[in-house]
């Protein structure tokens, strides 16, 4: 009987919870429905998806170049995934096999090509270039012991860690876009991720902004200066086919901001642009003008989130590489905050599209720096102040009817973008693997 009556007080009890920390409520019943999970995110240990690979010895007559992508779908690429396909696809052209291993699921030919395509601009599919599946337990890829692999994320990196002393050379390719320690507080995974830049590899960096960083930091084998000569460092490519200004009057359409918002995603500091704009807003920066504003980016998971005055940030639908790219040119500022020393690709891309950008600065991600690439973006320190600031700055620039600015100062293809890293990583690949 006593406990009969407890269970009004439990419901009660954990309801409370509910409402007051949805994720403690939710860890809590995670221990009932799935106790396997519960346990690992107890742990805090971030792993990739199983991979399983066994190592061959018939296919070391023709070495292949593997290229480790979780993941390769039409919800899925954005401006990282993106760079590692185009890395592929060059390094490929230069005759070297190269594939890229998926494990969470098999890559749809049809769609991949068609996607590369698009991407590179090219007319042609290299037949060196494939896709293949490492996530059935019962039917391991087979790899050839000299092969070599390119780590894309601090967890492939680590993936590939204790099969390097079966292969002919364990030095890796690791293609570094952002410092990845930082997408995870002070933890196991931030240990993990750093402990991956000690690691014997050919680093090639997304961004000149971000090798600065990492050397200045001295990161990992970054303090060694014969290590920082040989690093292979490319500026991202803003395909100027598929982003830049519109040429001629649009219909009418009420002023719109974009919030590049990504709920999963700590680095876009979600929190501190909602909290900027919600200032801006209160503050009168967009009073006048009929203005609308969208989220992108988080594949819904964002619910409409109200800004104050009668404003509301909507999610806007997924968009495919042209459709998001039109989505920029219909738009008149975007917001994109990025805690990070490189740029993210959206903060380029609207440049290129002739709207204002609000992002903000980073350690060698100066303000002087970003306004370098292009007038088109504004930036300030991440603060809820500096943020208001500069979207009310952007604001009195689309009410004043500013021109619009010159294509970012980076290159407008892939070609002349990543073609110097991939042809001598071709050179590095082969002198790596003969005999």
């Amino acid at each position: 009987m006593t406990a009969l009556r407890d269970i009004p007080r439990k419901i009660a009890a954990h309801l409370r919870l509910l409402r007051e920390d949805p994720e403690k409520f939710g860890a809590n019943l995670l221990q009932i429905t799935n106790p396997g999970k519960f346990r690992d995110r107890l742990l805090d240990v971030q792993t990739a998806t199983p991979m399983y690979l066994r190592i061959d010895a018939a296919k070391s007559h023709q070495p292949t170049l593997n290229i480790l992508q979780p993941i390769l779908s039409s919800v899925s690429m954005t401006g990282g995934p993106n760079t590692i396909i185009t890395v592929a696809f060059h390094v490929a052209r230069e005759g070297i096999p190269v594939r890229i291993i998926t494990t969470r699921s098999a890559t749809d030919p049809a769609w991949f090509e068609k996607h590369l395509l698009a991407v590179t601009g090219a007319r042609e599919y290299p037949p060196s270039l494939s896709a293949a599946f490492a996530g059935d337990a019962a039917e391991p890829l087979a790899i050839g012991p000299r092969d070599m692999f390119l780590a894309t994320h601090w967890t492939t990196a680590q993936q590939i860690k204790p099969l390097l002393s079966q292969m002919k050379t364990e030095r890796f390719f690791y293609l570094i876009q952002d410092f990845e320690p930082g997408f995870h507080a002070w933890s196991s995974n931030y240990a993990l991720a750093l402990e991956t830049y000690d690691l014997d590899f050919v680093p090639i960096i997304n961004e000149r902004l971000l090798f600065d960083f990492l050397a200045s930091q001295s990161i990992g084998r970054f303090a060694e200066p014969e290590f920082c000569e040989r690093a292979l460092v490319s500026e991202p490519a803003i395909d100027a086919r598929v982003f830049h200004p519109s040429t001629g009057p649009g219909p009418a359409r009420p002023r719109r901001l974009l919030f590049y918002a990504r709920p999963t995603n700590a680095r876009n500091m979600l929190g501190l642009g909602v909290a900027a704009l919600r200032q801006a807003i209160a503050d009168g920066a967009f009073a006048d003008g009929n203005w609308e504003f969208l989220a992108v980016g988080g594949r819904g998971s964002l619910p409409d989130l109200d800004l104050g005055s009668g404003h509301t940030l909507r999610p806007a639908p997924w968009r495919d590489y042209q459709g998001y790219a039109q989505q920029l040119r219909d738009s008149d500022i975007l917001l994109c905050p990025m805690l990070s020393p490189h740029t993210s690709y959206p903060v380029l891309e609207m440049a290129a599209c002739g709207g204002l950008v609000v992002t903000n600065t980073f350690a060698s991600k100066t303000a002087a720096r970003l306004s370098a690439i292009s007038a088109n973006i504004l930036s300030s320190k991440p603060t809820i102040e500096g943020l208001t600031e500069t979207l009310t700055q952007a604001a009195n620039l689309i009410r004043s009817g500013r021109p619009v600015a010159a294509a970012p100062d980076l290159p407008s293809d892939w070609d002349s973008a990543v073609a110097p890293a991939t042809a001598e990583m071709a050179r590095i690949f082969r002198a790596m693997t003969e005999n």
